[in-house]
């Protein structure tokens, strides 16, 4: 353990507050399974850290705590703002409620459900080191965070009011104005911001973040690798995730009636799509059905349990990324070379930056089910194989990642006494 993280220096960072938008128990998102695997990291390292999660209502019966050490804010779920992402301030009261007494760091891991209010209302106690782990760009993007326009859902490479405007015309330009100036507003007296990604990084700093404020932590998983050999036979290349318009599930759909027809790859390929559908149309469901039962190189095994990722990924040679969005810092990607899989992803945001071309996997064109063959075709050969596992890089666990920001909140508390000396 470095000095900056030993016992003599950890007490004036704590009591911790990890705070979520969301609970494990109720989402498979990742910025919720990032809080609570930092929370766990935590945990295993003895310091005196709370999980503090947002509940709606409607989902109390679902929500199931792991421990002493976690707490549910609950809310109604209609009455928060979504364009200005501000709660009612009874949700703000009952969050510092929640808060253990005399707490001296608080993370933030979303500003959806407890809102930009929240997180300024904690920045603001001057005794409170306030950070604010970035996940998405929600704060930039009015479309889900996703950087995406309507209905084209073309890649969107800054966000203006002109451009917002195009996108939702039931607003005004002053009034996406006004919406970016109250975000950073609310981030003013926030002591610093935490990333997964450079990409995301980049993005903030655009948009009117300080990057002196801004520091990168890659994301780790709460559970260890189970590298296995690969078995005889047809290449596979397995995608995991949510299948929502955003993931790129249909690019593998029509990559996967391309190699049919190909009579040099249909009998070296399979392709296995794991996870809930979610969000799409039914004309989408019902094709995905009928190819799955009509191309032999295509199966579809529907949603899985997360605890069981890496030895269903474990059965695959690849892991495919397909997404039509920019991502920040997919888990799935940590999660395949966790299980010591390379990735085929599209070539950018944070799967470019994640996964090296030619390195640690392969990379191909966004929504081009034409590249996505042809990275296929490249990948279905042994010393490609062999030389894409050798370069994965190794896995953070919760306890490394714990580590990572514990430097981060002492860096943080640090330049706040300094500006309070002043």
């Amino acid at each position: 353990m470095s000095e900056s993280t030993s016992p003599r220096a950890y007490p004036r960072i704590a009591p911790i507050a990890i705070i979520s938008h969301s609970h494990p128990s109720l989402s498979k998102g990742g910025a919720e399974i990032s809080a609570y695997t930092l929370f766990s990291g935590l945990s295993a390292l003895d310091c005196d850290v709370t999980f503090i999660t947002a509940c709606g209502d409607k989902d109390r019966s679902k929500l199931s705590l792991g421990s002493a050490r976690e707490r549910a804010v609950f809310h109604d779920q209609s009455e928060f703002d979504h364009f200005h992402q501000c709660a009612k301030p009874e949700l703000v009261t009952a969050l510092r409620q929640a808060l253990p007494r005399r707490t001296r760091t608080v993370n933030f891991h979303h500003i959806l459900h407890f809102g930009i209010g929240a997180v300024r209302s904690i920045a603001e106690d001057p005794e409170i080191v306030t950070v604010l782990t970035l996940h998405e760009l929600l704060s930039i993007c009015h479309h889900h965070g996703q950087m995406i326009t309507r209905p084209a859902h073309n890649l969107c490479r800054q966000a203006t009011p002109a451009a917002c405007i195009n996108c939702f015309p039931e607003y005004t330009r002053q009034e996406f104005s006004l919406r970016r100036q109250a975000f950073l507003d609310s981030y003013r007296p926030l002591d610093g911001f935490i990333s997964p990604s450079h990409f995301l990084v980049d993005r903030y700093v655009a948009w009117g973040l300080d990057r002196n404020r801004l520091t990168v932590v890659e994301n780790g998983l709460p559970h260890g690798g189970t590298v296995a050999d690969r078995h005889p036979g047809p290449y596979v290349f397995g995608f995991f995730g949510q299948i929502n318009p955003f993931k790129g599930v249909d690019t593998i759909l029509r990559a996967a009636e391309a190699i049919s027809k190909l009579n040099s790859l249909s009998d070296r390929i399979r392709i296995r799509i794991h996870g809930n559908v979610i969000g799409q149309p039914a004309p989408f469901v019902d094709r995905l059905l009928r190819l799955a039962e009509t191309l032999p190189c295509l199966s579809f095994s529907g949603p899985y349990d997360n605890a069981d990722v890496l030895r269903l990924m474990s059965g695959c040679d690849y892991v495919v990324v397909p997404s039509v969005w920019w991502e920040n810092s997919p888990v799935v990607i940590q999660e395949a070379y966790a299980a010591g899989r390379p990735v085929i992803c599209t070539g950018i945001g944070g799967m470019a930056e994640k996964v090296i071309d030619g390195v640690s996997g392969l990379h191909f064109r966004i929504n081009d089910h034409v590249d996505l063959v042809s990275a296929i075709e490249r990948a279905a050969d042994e010393k490609t194989l062999t030389r894409l596992k050798a370069g994965i890089p190794k896995v953070m666990d919760s306890k490394a990642m714990a580590l990572k920001y514990l430097h981060a909140f002492l860096r943080f508390s640090g330049a706040k006494l300094k500006s309070r000396a002043l």
